[in-house]
């Protein structure tokens, strides 16, 4: 009896979670149509902590999806791919994104290998080329990052943080973030 009850309210949950987190209806916008543009000929670029800084502040006003992962993470390379849509699917919206690798060593030509195995590219490669007060820089934004990869989080046009996780979630589960972001 006891494993029936556990049963069923893990298809509960799991139907509830579809129903309402998933795919709620109410965010049924239309984004304008992405224009493809790739980034797979695009070298990738070593970025300081103080070259992010002055992203988040040429961002301002828009709402930023930074994705901090490594090329040796198999976690990161399950979702690489979402965030990777994510970044196709909004390319024509105030988003902007932000990925860093952060592999300690990195090569840029090993970065651009890993890249090109995902396909079509839709942000541009860029990586940590020196992780000196990048922490400190996210406690600064009120970023809670404990150094655990992959990390996503999205970032509001007020600066104020919207979702963060480590680990995978899935495309939906972004997309419906971004959306509720960009259409509130």
């Amino acid at each position: 009896m006891f494993f029936v009850v556990i049963t069923v309210g893990a298809l509960l949950g799991m139907l509830v979670w579809n129903i309402f987190v998933e795919s709620p209806s109410y965010l049924d916008v239309q984004i304008p149509e992405s224009k493809n543009i790739t980034f797979n000929n695009q070298d990738p670029q070593g970025l300081t902590t103080t070259q992010v800084a002055n992203e988040f502040e040429n961002f301002d006003g828009k709402p930023i999806l930074l994705y901090v992962y490594t090329t040796w993470c198999s976690i990161c390379s399950q979702q690489f791919p979402i965030i990777n849509e994510v970044a196709r699917e909004f390319q024509n919206t105030d988003l902007r994104i932000i990925t860093l690798a952060t592999d300690r060593d990195l090569e840029p030509q090993l970065l651009k290998e890993y890249l090109n195995r995902y396909g079509n590219l839709y942000f541009p490669p860029r990586y940590l080329a020196f992780k000196e007060g990048f922490i400190d820089f996210l406690k600064k934004k009120n970023i809670k990052y404990q150094g655990r990869i992959p990390f996503t989080v999205l970032i509001s046009r007020e600066g104020e943080v919207v979702v963060k996780y480590v680990g995978v979630k899935g495309k939906n589960y972004l997309r419906n973030k971004v959306i509720k972001e960009l259409y509130k």
